[in-house]
């Protein structure tokens, strides 16, 4: 059989394989059965993370998403997996460049200000981020949650995961309601959590909101981009800034492909028309893509179930789904009752996926896998005495490495973040 025989039976395979995923346009259409039910389709080694899940969140539904491809299999199947998996051709998975050494590869992504910002992850890395089995955690089991609005999603809530930001308790300019209304009203109008909406504009704004696709100022070539607003980055990719921005505000302006009739031209018509999109091409059916329904932050990213494997993707960014896992989870964790609600998690399988514990990542004090000023502050609360930490928070705490927790590991933290040492190499 020829070469490209292979391709085109494995291509044939792919699509009857994915011919039996069953959309899952809303929960009530996901058929499910009681916790124990569900609790029996997952694998043994699987079950005994969901039970200790359960204890936390007793009311939650733990569902096995559709068993896919074999794990080696799925990684070499020859259509857009290749630009995922393969670490030389691999610009569908980026990841900060301040990782440690072995889960980046030595191409750069992205540039910003003359420095390389964003590296191709390396096959260590996609391995790890890929694989549902390191997030099975109270924490980031939110990378799994369904992404449907719920009763339970509240503008409190809302203001919660928005707090500290440019957005936190302000007007959203084009109306005469708060960001935080603004983003619940969205999430309602389009079945979709608004929860997700506001952790998606902390991840791709920040908390500064510096971003020259959302100042309205960017003028472009010819000023043609001048008064367009993209908050959730859509379509904003590229090797550049410059290529970034341009692109993201065409797409606010209408005139980049899949972005037609957009006319962004206020934060409060890019946050709805932003909510809309992600909705029709991610969390709902999508005729047009073949899309299942990318109900989830982890399959918003990876795009198991295709046509085109990987090549429906929000971001590029591999660990998006861990860092809005975090930021869900603490906006629910401000509500007393929040260990009762009805959480549904939609949790993938991989056959003969490696079952791997989470690594210790030195500087990594809040274990959400991104070392950055959140761990700074964690460390100082800790050294003043207002937080306590776990037996591997103080491993990753002890960044010197002479076994105590003192000065010495914020002076090496913050040499790591300002990029002077890189403290996993």
């Amino acid at each position: 059989m020829n070469k490209l025989s292979k391709i085109l039976l494995i291509i044939v395979v792919s699509f009857c394989l994915l011919s039996n995923v069953n959309a899952i346009y809303s929960d009530s259409n996901a058929n499910l059965g009681t916790y124990e039910e569900e609790l029996k389709k997952f694998p043994y080694e699987y079950q005994q993370k969901i039970e200790e899940l359960h204890k936390i969140y007793p009311n939650a539904l733990f569902v096995v998403q559709d068993k896919f491809f074999d794990w080696k299999k799925y990684k070499e199947i020859p259509v857009s997996w290749n630009s995922m998996f393969n670490s030389q051709k691999g610009e569908r998975s980026l990841i900060q460049s301040s990782v440690q050494d072995s889960y980046k590869t030595d191409k750069c992504g992205q540039t910003s200000n003359g420095r390389c910002v964003w590296s191709y992850a390396s096959d260590e890395a996609i391995s790890y981020y890929l694989n549902p089995y390191n997030f099975l955690n109270e924490k980031n089991i939110f990378m799994f949650e369904s992404l449907y609005s719920k009763s339970y999603h509240t503008k409190e809530g809302v203001e919660k995961i928005l707090a500290g930001s440019f957005m936190a308790n302000k007007n959203c300019p084009g109306s005469d309601k708060t960001y935080a209304e603004v983003i619940l009203e969205a999430g309602e109008k389009n079945n979709v959590s608004p929860y997700m909406l506001a952790s998606r504009l902390i991840q791709e704004q920040g908390r500064n909101g510096s971003s020259s696709l959302i100042s309205g100022t960017y003028e472009g070539a010819n000023g043609e981009l001048k008064g367009y607003y993209n908050y959730f980055n859509i379509q904003a990719s590229g090797n550049t800034d410059q290529a970034v921005i341009e692109n993201g505000l065409k797409c606010a302006k209408g005139t980049l492909n899949y972005c037609s009739g957009n006319n962004w031209d206020s934060p409060y018509a890019s946050i709805v028309g932003g909510s809309k999109f992600v909705y029709k091409k991610y969390v709902g059916i999508n005729d047009t893509y073949n899309v299942k329904g990318q109900m989830t932050l982890y399959l918003q990213k990876w795009d198991p179930y295709g046509p085109q494997l990987g090549g429906h993707q929000y971001m590029q960014n591999i660990q998006a789904p861990v860092s809005e896992s975090i930021t869900t989870f603490n906006s629910y964790a401000s509500y007393p009752d929040y260990k009762n609600y009805s959480y549904v998690f939609y949790i993938p399988i991989y056959e003969g996926a490696p079952n791997t514990e989470n690594k210790i990542l030195l500087g990594d004090i809040n274990e959400d896998k991104v070392i950055d000023s959140g761990d700074l502050f964690k460390l100082q609360q800790y050294l003043i005495g207002k937080t306590t930490l776990t037996d591997n928070q103080k491993k990753a705490a002890d960044t010197n490495e002479d076994g105590n927790i003192d000065s010495g590991d914020i002076f090496k933290l913050v040499q790591h973040l300002i990029g002077k040492v890189n403290l996993n190499s």
